[in-house]
């Protein structure tokens, strides 16, 4: 399905998707194919809902208040990733909304934000974040947007941990080893990472993490990184060696 008026638009809809679907588009949604990409009637994009695949769509009405657009074809079947999960602390700044974004187009499928002793920013707008990684999914052609959790304790976390999980840590005090294979070992297996804040993790804390069982201490080398740059770095070495990076 291609024409003179196609466009690069991808649009994550939250409905169901079949052939003839009539989707109606509304709010922020309706905002920027209205008055950003100013879509006419029968422009043509593609809307996905993260289980029935990416669709050829066809605008049928341009309304001040709506949007109203038709599903014509299946462009791509669903796409089944394997769940990696990113534990952050929210960090000064929002720089936090910088690691949604690129670890969404890194393909991480899950947020949650903790919340440490040395946490700057205790409280988030998980609109916004969620946002965030909708307007990601939907640039860097991935089929799912990432869910984001409610913020939690760290001890919480550590308290409610299954040992059937991998949890990497992410410690700057960890003698320096090869990530890759330390993260290859790890291969299969259900997998998440715990990135820090700005002053890292506490002595208290670091010893809860560590007494954990299913464990991988990671040190990123010998430079001191941001929190926001440990994630990608992380995010890449596991979509390397576990993930559909080059897939």
């Amino acid at each position: 399905m291609q024409s003179n008026n196609s466009t690069n638009i991808r649009l994550y809809q939250n409905c169901k998707l079949y052939q003839n679907a009539i989707i109606e588009v509304t709010n922020d949604d309706h905002h920027y194919l209205r008055n950003v990409m100013r879509v006419k009637v029968n422009d043509e994009l593609r809307i996905f809902n993260g289980v029935d695949g990416e669709w050829y769509s066809k605008v049928l009405i341009v309304k001040k208040e709506k949007i109203e657009i038709e599903a014509i074809s299946c462009a791509r079947s669903q796409i089944k990733y394997k769940e990696m999960h990113c534990y952050f602390s929210p960090l000064n700044a929002n720089r936090h909304n910088y690691i949604i974004e690129k670890l969404t187009e890194l393909g991480i499928s899950t947020f949650t934000p903790v919340i440490t002793e040395f946490s700057n920013v205790r409280k988030v707008n998980q609109n916004k974040l969620l946002t965030r990684a909708k307007e990601a999914a939907e640039q860097c052609g991935l089929m799912i947007v990432p869910k984001i959790n409610d913020a939690m304790p760290l001890d919480e976390l550590l308290n409610c941990w299954s040992n059937e999980k991998i949890l990497v840590f992410c410690d700057e005090k960890s003698h320096p080893v090869n990530p890759i294979s330390e993260l290859s070992r790890a291969k299969e297996l259900n997998i998440s990472f715990l990135i820090g804040p700005e002053g890292g993790f506490s002595d208290k804390e670091r010893y809860s993490i560590l007494k954990l069982k299913n464990l991988i201490r990671l040190s990123l080398g010998s430079r001191i990184l941001r929190a926001d740059t440990a994630a990608i770095v992380v995010a890449s070495f596991l979509q390397t060696t576990n993930g559909d990076l080059f897939s």
